[in-house]
């Protein structure tokens, strides 16, 4: 009896916060459909996608040994090692997988709603995630978005929490930001913007603020000289990577005319007589046999006999860019058309459409096979038997849920808007989203060129950047409509805006 009437008195509890927590219960709604989702995608394709080709160099690093790609930093292989000591099992990386990509949508709501503004808006970058086909396609695929989306997600919390809390917040942050590194070196650009965040988070700099952002750049130096200083004593190589110079020379070869500028001494070899209109994308040039620099230099996959080969690609490809301003402004132009367009002719590479293929069917996008991942998948993960199923219902959920077009294009602006008309101290918050979303989106392709594969990361950040410039724009609206201030939806009946790095979350 007394057993009925605590677990009476427990349900009653949980009805009251329910009722007064709406929006976790409608956080909760969220991930249960998200487990759904995933676990009809484990049904009908298991244990992981392994099309792409990168899953191979994934694949090979947790084999061979943790340095074994000199053209890429390795913390997704050393991800895959991890895993793979707990059970030899690739299901068990789709899995990980899965739950980080939940909990990355769990830490967009807590950012959001820790900016201040109406209890319910983080739903929407929660949403965005968790119920987003393309995130859950790359949650499926042994690559590494998944989990640098969650390290650069965690990096935002940290630095959040960090602004207005303990420094060992701010701490996360560096140390988040520093792993993101090693998983892509693409988190090399988002590493300054959070430690300029924290220091100018309340505008002026101050003593807390200086030492919070000191702390985040040590921890995220730290992580980065430990992962450089153990390559360097496994390998004798120093950096982060060996052949990262590639990237910058695929941006550059497609539009570069040598007799619009003059190659530097001893990389003439470089130049071609095609003209520029015919030539191939930005992975032709890097992965492709024929590739001027791969005749020179030998293949990115391997360190380069030539002395100072990257020095001499780099300094090539900046010269090409000094030398043609306007044909790089055209092509970065172009490319910046496919984050809305991803059809829009360009230099760059895979668009949404053909980026699934490749997912599903291998390079030739048709048959499913992948002989340079299936040997080295079977080598790691020799007991796995491969499931295939219908996966028509999850490519139409895919291209439904994608993020292009007129979606892009409004969450595009609302972000933008974020920066100037989101009121209070949640701007700042935007802000940084902003920063971290603008940098996701752009970085690759000024560096290196567009690849749809590389705007799925920038989901999470952009749609809460866009969420609370969203809330903004209404704000000002009614106030513009002669709204009382009461009535704005700044704040909720039952809590009113925190600024940002207060609350209990």
């Amino acid at each position: 009896m007394g057993l009925s009437i605590t677990s009476a008195s427990r349900a009653r509890s949980a009805l009251r916060r329910a009722r007064a927590n709406p929006e976790v219960l409608a956080l909760a709604g969220l991930l249960l459909v998200g487990v759904l989702l995933r676990v009809y995608f484990t049904i009908e394709w298991r244990p992981a996608i392994t099309g792409y080709s990168d899953s191979g160099i994934y694949f090979q690093d947790a084999q061979t040994g943790p340095f074994a790609d000199p053209f890429r930093t390795v913390g997704y292989g050393m991800f895959l090692s991890v895993l793979h000591a707990v059970t030899p099992h690739l299901l068990l990386v789709t899995f990980a997988q899965h739950v980080i990509g939940l909990a990355t949508g769990v830490l967009l709501f807590l950012i959001v709603r820790r900016a201040g503004g109406p209890v319910w808006l983080g739903l929407v970058p929660a949403a965005f995630l968790i119920l987003s086909g393309d995130q859950l396609f790359l949650e499926h695929a042994a690559l590494t978005e998944t989990l640098f989306t969650f390290l650069v997600t965690l990096a935002i919390y940290g630095a959040v929490r960090g602004s207005g809390g303990a420094v060992l917040w701010a701490a996360l942050a560096g140390v988040s930001a520093g792993l993101s590194v090693t998983v892509r070196e693409t988190g090399l650009v988002l590493a300054p913007i959070f430690v300029l965040w924290l220091v100018f988070a309340n505008r002026r700099p101050t003593r807390r603020t200086l030492i919070q952002g000191a702390v985040a750049l040590a921890a995220t130096l730290i992580v980065l000289g430990g992962y450089a200083g153990w390559r360097s004593a496994d390998t004798g190589l120093s950096g982060l990577t060996t052949n990262d110079a590639w990237n910058l020379y695929g941006r550059v070869a497609p539009f570069a005319d040598c007799t619009k500028f003059v190659a530097p001494t001893g990389t003439e070899q470089l130049c071609e007589s095609t003209p520029p209109e015919t030539r191939a994308n930005d992975n032709a040039y890097i992965f492709n046999p024929t590739s001027p620099a791969q005749q020179m230099f030998g293949p990115p996959y391997y360190v380069s006999a030539v002395p100072d080969a990257m020095g001499k690609l780099r300094s090539w490809s900046l010269a090409a860019i000094r030398g043609q301003p306007l044909d790089y402004l055209s092509a970065v132009g172009d490319d910046l058309v496919r984050l809305i367009d991803t059809n829009h002719p360009s230099k760059g590479d895979l668009s949404a459409d053909d980026f699934i293929a490749f997912l599903l069917g291998g390079p030739d996008m048709r048959s499913g096979r992948n002989d340079f991942v299936a040997y080295w998948q079977g080598r790691l993960y020799p007991h796995d038997h491969l499931q295939r199923g219908n996966m028509g219902v999850l490519k139409g959920y895919e291209k439904t849920t994608r993020v292009d077009g007129v979606l892009m294009a409004v969450l595009l602006v609302l972000m933008l808007a974020s920066i100037w008309i989101v009121p209070g101290p949640a701007r700042s918050v935007a802000r940084l989203l902003a920063a971290v979303a603008t940098a996701l989106l752009v970085g690759p392709i000024l560096t290196k060129g567009y690849d749809f594969r590389f705007t799925v990361p920038a989901i999470g950040s952009l749609s809460a950047a866009a969420a609370l410039g969203g809330w903004g724009v209404s704000a000002w609206w009614r106030r513009r409509s002669g709204a009382s201030t009461r009535g704005l939806p700044s704040t909720s009946s039952r809590e009113p805006a925190a600024p940002a790095g207060s609350g209990p979350l």
